[in-house]
């Protein structure tokens, strides 16, 4: 049932039967009764605030483990604690507010350290947290609270990251200068740390960590100036990934000029698509369009497929699409990345054309990434191409036994079963071998791998049952 359907059926009952239901709940799910209690107590911020102040307070004497599966229930109470802080409290008593999200925050790094977080669900409502932190503590605006001093402590806590989106969101509690005092802090902390000997081949923690806090501060400025000077205080020659992170701010606040004479720089080889995808960006930001084309030229022509062509035509005039279309209907039948090619043709409604350049080219699938090949051929599913189909699936086939995946054999038989089915439907196979040799060249190459086959004579046993069952 949909939300909406939900909620209307749930106001359409009586109000009656919803409390019996809240009733049963209480007594009968004991995970649940401390949030119906807060529930049932949003009408007296006091009694409220002791009731979450007991769940906070529980999830801080927790001691049991927390594994992967049992993670996700574990956020959900975790966010319904920080839910109800904002809900129940913000509005109504600010200041109990802020006490309660400070002491739901001071336990991170206990529920970190006994916790799988492989999903990072646990993480991710520590940092929603850090967010309410911030809007709280302006909601309450304590003058005789410094809260410079506050948010330069909280982040010390950080040791397992769940707080990284303090600093990069505390201009919503910091004004411009608390901001550049705190921005100075921090360089003064690497300064000091710069002059700490360090090993041979050993990174200097202390200047790392300085460096990055320093960089989420200019965030929280929207300055970045001083996100390079974070970057260079450390890095005077940075390497790509770091030019990248320093291009990226000043796109993302509008800075285009500093963007491009970095990315007028040498960037090598391997990163030279990455230097043309933040073009695309400054230019596109600019609305400089004749170089807006060139570029998504340029990127078409690296990687020509369907997405990158689309780009690029939106560049051009309606005469200037023809042209292109026609150019990159030939490029795609000449060569380039069979999948990449056949969906680019299948994309721009050329399905016979897409089917002839598999066909012609059908060697070439045993070498493509088995889950391109999945995507691909349910489209040429979808596009009625039998050939095509049969080309793919025994690909599919092919490339699990091949490699003897054992535990791909059901997806396996589930291949041979569709080709058994595709053979009715073909009627020349050339330039493919006929269905028949196909199969005798599978038994002969293949015909020891039991596992294999016992599994395609339970599918056909299992259709067939089913067939005599009707």
């Amino acid at each position: 049932m949909k939300i909406d359907e939900l909620q209307y059926r749930l106001s359409e009952l009586d109000p009656i039967v919803l409390q019996n239901f809240v009733l049963e709940l209480y007594q009968n799910y004991p995970a649940l009764s401390d949030v119906i209690e807060t529930l049932v107590l949003f009408n007296d911020p006091s009694a409220i605030k002791q009731a979450i102040a007991k769940r906070i307070q529980s999830i801080k004497r927790g001691r049991k483990f927390i594994d992967y599966y049992a993670s996700s229930e574990f956020a959900r109470n975790l966010d319904s604690i920080v839910s109800d802080i904002e809900t129940g409290l913000l509005e109504a008593s600010p200041k109990d507010a802020f006490e309660l999200i400070d002491k739901f925050i001071a336990t991170s790094d206990s529920v970190m350290n006994r916790v799988d977080d492989s999903s990072g669900e646990i993480g991710s409502v520590y940092q929603n947290a850090v967010l309410l932190w911030l809007d709280v503590a302006k909601a309450w605006g304590h003058s005789k609270a410094d809260w410079f001093e506050r948010v330069y402590r909280l982040y010390q806590m950080n040791d397992y990251g769940v707080l990284d989106s303090l600093l990069p969101n505390s201009n919503r509690l910091l004004n411009e200068e608390q901001l550049r005092q705190l921005a100075r802090r921090y360089e003064g902390e690497i300064r000091e740390a710069q002059k700490q000997p360090v090993e041979n081949g050993r990174i200097n923690m202390q200047v790392l960590q300085g460096c990055v806090a320093l960089g989420q501060v200019a965030e929280a400025l929207k300055d970045p100036v001083l996100y390079e000077h974070s970057v260079l205080i450390d890095s005077p020659e940075p390497n790509e990934l770091q030019k990248r992170s320093i291009v990226s701010r000043y796109i993302k606040f509008n800075q285009l000029e500093p963007a491009l004479r970095w990315l007028g720089t040498d960037w090598g080889k391997r990163f030279e698509l990455d230097r043309l995808n933040l073009l695309e960006q400054v230019y596109e930001q600019s609305e400089n369009n004749q170089k807006l084309r060139d570029i998504r030229h340029q990127l078409y022509q690296q990687e020509p497929n369907y997405n990158r062509f689309i780009r690029y035509l939106e560049t051009l005039n309606e005469d200037e699409q023809s042209d292109a279309r026609k150019k990159a209907i030939e490029q795609a039948e000449q060569g380039g990345n069979i999948v990449t090619s056949a969906d680019l043709l299948l994309q721009l409604g050329e399905t016979e054309r897409a089917q002839k350049m598999l066909i012609s080219r059908y060697q070439e699938l045993s070498q493509s990434y088995y889950e391109n090949l999945t995507s691909l051929v349910a489209k040429f599913e979808k596009a009625n191409c039998p050939l095509a189909v049969t080309a793919c699936y025994r690909a599919l086939l092919l490339d699990i036994l091949n490699q003897g995946r054992s535990k791909a054999y059901t997806h396996a038989a589930r291949y041979y079963k569709k080709l058994q089915v595709l053979a009715r439907e073909v009627h020349e196979f050339q330039p493919l071998i006929g269905h028949l040799e196909f199969m005798d060249q599978l038994s002969s190459d293949h015909g020891r791998k039991s596992s294999f086959w016992r599994r395609v004579t339970k599918q056909y046993s299992s259709h067939y049952s089913i067939q005599m069952s009707y």
